[in-house]
């Protein structure tokens, strides 16, 4: 199940970088080290949300920083 959605993540964060790809991208790098700025993160967390039908606190928000942040977010919640 989590590959799958690390998988979707991968796909979501490529779709918010027009099409840069981050399928060897390490889950533990930190989206701004990955080249994400603020706005590109909001927007991966948006599409996270309509994606898996979540809400996503701004506290939450904050600590969703890596890939591996995010898919143990989902996981956890669906």
């Amino acid at each position: 199940m989590t590959a799958a959605i690390e998988q979707k993540v991968r796909e979501l964060i490529s779709e918010v970088r027009d099409g840069q790809d981050y399928s060897k991208a390490s889950v533990d790098i930190n989206f701004e080290e990955a080249g994400l700025d603020s706005l590109d993160t909001s927007s991966l967390l948006l599409a996270v949300q309509e994606t898996y039908d979540l809400d996503i606190s701004d506290d939450d928000a904050n600590e969703l920083d890596t890939i591996r942040k995010v898919v143990d977010y989902i996981a956890a919640r669906t």
